[in-house]
């Protein structure tokens, strides 16, 4: 237990953030007094991006450590931030994309060129491959991957249907870029 130094009662600890600082680990007021008083300095945004604003370096260097720390959680964040700002995370990464036009013209020509490399496949070789992006088409929810990536890092596959799978699009991005043996859904 400990006493809040705003509101003077008695409260577990858990209802105190953490305080490296104090002798005790914990802040000295609880996170109700302390919402409390944020609410009524509504002010505190402004303060908060002058120091942000002020100390750059310092605040971004915080922020990668922490983001190092926790990635799952970061991650969860980041993708719930999106389902609940979609239209302006589309505005973010056309910006990007406009911004990085040279980049994103590269890397296209590039995955252009691999998949332009396979025309030394038959016409059947040629069919099976349109019947994966067919299936996809046709069952939403689905994505075409190839197993062993066209630019990977340690090795290069290439756009052949021994060399694609059909996988839910949550596994297909969570394995971006990378080569990992048993794939499957």
């Amino acid at each position: 237990m400990k006493t809040c130094s705003k509101c003077k009662q008695d409260k577990p600890f858990d209802l105190f953030s953490k305080n490296k600082r104090e002798k005790d680990g914990y802040q000295f007021h609880c996170k109700e007094c302390k919402l409390a008083y944020q609410r009524a300095n509504k002010n505190r945004k402004e303060v908060v991006a002058k120091y942000r604003e002020a100390n750059k370096d310092l605040c971004n260097a915080r922020s990668v450590v922490a983001q190092r720390k926790k990635p799952e959680y970061y991650a969860e964040k980041m993708r719930k931030w999106i389902e609940q700002n979609k239209e302006k995370h589309l505005a973010q990464r056309r910006a990007w994309r406009k911004a990085n036009n040279a980049f994103e013209t590269e890397r296209k020509r590039r995955r252009a060129n691999r998949i332009k490399n396979a025309d030394l496949l038959n016409k059947a070789e040629r069919a099976e491959i349109q019947s994966f992006y067919d299936f996809c088409s046709i069952f939403k929810g689905f994505e075409v991957d190839h197993i062993v990536p066209l630019n990977g890092a340690t090795v290069s596959g290439m756009h052949v249907p021994w060399n694609l799978q059909v996988l839910p699009i949550s596994v297909n991005r969570s394995k971006g870029n990378k080569f990992v043996a048993n794939a499957t859904a």
